[in-house]
């Protein structure tokens, strides 16, 4: 009999009869408002026997969610020794076939308090998916060569509630076309969901909002459709069939965020929000995403700070508001100069010890925001105006598309930047991306007339806020 190791992330060979043969994973959710949790069911047939590795959210903890009482049969009802690690459980499959598993997710909060949270209440669902899925780990299935299974997902709500999610439907079955759209969506259930679509830059999108706000719908539909638009003019097509923009209402005072997937983005906000400008950025900065983090994977530093300079170019573009982009820049400024450890480590450093915090407290984000303003102007006068990071950026998804990993490494995006920017680009480089040398006020300004064409002074800081004043 053979007998491999599923979901360990090793390559192995498959049995000659299984080869060219799909595993399958099909969920059942239920959704229970009286008692706020999820019942979910699932049966993960595969084709070679072996260790069936299932791994916990990972954001389990910060979105409000515990995993709870999960047991697995095979597919006669026989209870299998399920071990649970510190991220996983396991489970022997004895021949090939098909385990059993199910669990209660138990939902902590009635209202989220950001995008990467989960809230259940009765008369609604608010879920990141990451934060709602036992499931095998896609990057383990990439590592091994194995397509990831299959996927249904069914999810079975209350009378008269709309379940709305980023993944294609066949009737009231979803259809995740990947394990990394499967947990990179958001899932979204209620009754009073308020539907707009359309298409922008040759991608399709929807839009499902719920609650009131103090900006009307077709505020929040124009800068989709400019997201979209404008990345695509930027980046080339999307690639993705559906994109779904989930908005829903979050705790009233808490800062609100954004969740992109593959194919779906949840907007978390306020009650109270005007569609401002740091509500515009994130829109962008999601959107962006389906490009960085969708169509390439890289340096963290990269997929959120890069991302999140070049959406503040996007929006103040859109806006036709030069100093849109300088106030973006130099709130990043700010709160990089309040990260302590910030000429201790590198941005790749910060994230090889996997540091929390939220994006304010992270160099990956606000480093990484300035790296890319700063290395944008490096390029430009380092090629004589010939080149920016927008030709860098293209470059670096045409080098992910030729990979089924979607994955560049960090050596290649700097040998693209300096490929663009010479010598000029190569010492920013070693200064802001292999160094921990501070960055400056001057080195802001000046690379933002460098970009722009024109002069900015930098803002006040707003006495005993992060925010600043224009």
């Amino acid at each position: 009999m053979p007998v491999g190791v599923l979901l360990l992330g090793m390559a192995f060979a498959l049995p000659a009869r299984a080869q060219g043969v799909r595993d399958t994973l099909v969920y059942s959710v239920d959704i229970v408002p009286r008692d706020p949790h999820l019942s979910v069911e699932a049966r993960l047939t595969s084709q070679v026997a072996g260790l069936v590795v299932l791994v916990a959210p990972p954001a389990a903890g910060p979105a409000g969610t515990v995993v709870a009482g999960l047991s697995a049969t095979d597919d006669r009802g026989t209870p299998l020794v399920v071990q649970r690690g510190r991220s996983s459980w396991t489970a022997m499959l004895p021949a090939p076939g098909a385990v059993r598993f199910r669990y209660r997710l138990d939902v902590k909060r009635g209202i989220t308090d950001g995008s990467t949270s989960s809230g259940l209440d009765t008369s609604r669902l608010y879920a990141v998916t990451r934060s709602v899925f036992v499931a095998p780990d896609p990057t383990a299935y990439r590592k091994s060569g194995r397509p990831y299974p299959a996927l249904r997902v069914s999810v079975h709500a209350p009378d008269n509630w709309r379940v709305v999610t980023g993944w294609r439907a066949a009737g009231d079955v979803f259809e995740p076309a990947d394990g990394d759209d499967l947990l990179g969506s958001t899932l979204a259930a209620a009754a009073d969901f308020r539907f707009y679509e359309g298409s922008q830059g040759g991608t399709p999108w929807r839009l499902a909002i719920r609650g009131r706000r103090y900006f009307d719908d077709s505020t929040l539909t124009a800068a989709i459709q400019a997201s979209l638009g404008r990345a695509a003019d930027l980046l080339g097509s999307s690639r993705t069939a559906m994109v779904t923009y989930t908005g829903d209402l979050g705790r009233k005072g808490r800062t609100s965020g954004s969740l992109q997937g593959k194919s779906s983005i949840g907007l978390l906000w306020e009650p109270s929000e005007v569609l401002e400008l740091a509500r515009s950025h994130d829109l962008f900065h999601e959107t962006l995403h389906m490009w960085f983090g969708g169509q390439m994977e890289s340096e963290r530093w990269w997929i959120e700070g890069v991302t999140d300079y070049v959406a503040a170019r996007l929006v103040a573009a859109w806006n036709g508001h030069p100093d849109d982009l300088a106030f973006l820049c130099f709130q990043s400024l700010r709160n990089y100069q309040g990260i302590e450890h910030r000429t201790r480590l590198t941005m790749a450093e910060e994230n090889s010890r996997r540091m929390g915090g939220d994006n304010t407290e992270l160099l990956v984000y606000r480093k990484g925001m300035l790296a890319g303003l700063l290395l944008d102007a490096a390029i430009r006068q380092g090629s004589n105006d010939g080149r920016s990071l927008d030709d860098v950026s293209r470059r670096l998804l045409q080098i992910a598309q030729t990979r089924a990993s979607r994955l560049v490494r960090e050596t290649e995006i700097r040998d693209a930047v300096v490929s663009a920017g010479g010598e000029i680009a190569q010492r920013v480089w070693m200064r802001v991306v292999d160094g921990t040398e501070p960055i400056t006020e001057d080195d802001v300004t000046a690379a933002l007339q460098t970009v722009t064409g024109r002069a900015f002074a930098p803002p006040a800081l707003a006495k005993g806020r992060k925010e600043l004043v224009r």
